[in-house]
């Protein structure tokens, strides 16, 4: 590898990883509040409760948390993936390893969304709940 393209891989990888971060951390903060208001919403609504009333909204909750909680993880993961990467010479040898890390992180942290926030939701849907006269909670959609 050439030093130019070389470099231009190193620094493709360093924009990946701080979009990375800045998306754990879109979603762990503005995303967690987003996904939290319309899932816990759903849930209190359909059992007239509130988060800490009832069982099935609190285990929404926890859910929701959770996935909040891991994006600012993967945030911090970024961060340190980052300063280690810009500091170790080893890189600047093989600086497609750092793309490849922003490429996790970017797909760890969808998944963790989509994830969390279907278990959120599926943690409350129940068959012929009063919320469920079309069929939703036992289709799967």
């Amino acid at each position: 590898m050439t030093p130019v393209v070389r470099r231009v891989v190193l620094v493709a990888g360093v924009v990946l990883v701080v979009l990375a971060v800045a998306t754990c951390l879109a979603l762990g903060t503005i995303g967690w509040a987003a996904v939290g208001f319309g899932v816990m919403t759903d849930c209190t609504n359909e059992y007239s409760c509130s988060a800490a009333g009832c069982p099935p909204c609190a285990a929404t909750s926890r859910w929701i948390t959770l996935g909040g909680l891991t994006q600012l993880g993967l945030a911090v993961v970024g961060v340190v993936v980052l300063v280690r990467a810009v500091s170790a010479a080893r890189v600047r040898r093989r600086p497609a390893v750092l793309v490849v890390a922003g490429v996790l992180l970017l797909t760890t942290s969808l998944v963790t969304l989509a994830v969390t926030t279907a278990a959120a939701r599926g943690s409350y849907c129940r068959v012929g709940s009063p919320g469920d006269e079309d069929g939703y909670c036992g289709t799967g959609d």
